[in-house]
């Protein structure tokens, strides 16, 4: 889960170096990649 968090977080920087709006690439990518990372928190937990 940790390594699978990488992919969002690459696709927060795409956006951002293309032209992208801070708003999606925080909103959506970002965001998702802080999902996946509590998510593996979690399991790490249990």
């Amino acid at each position: 889960m940790l390594v699978v968090a990488i992919a969002p977080l690459g696709d927060t920087l795409i956006v951002l170096r293309h032209g992208g709006t801070k708003a999606v690439a925080f909103g959506v990518h970002f965001a998702t990649a802080v999902a996946v990372l509590v998510s593996a928190a979690l399991l790490f937990a249990v």
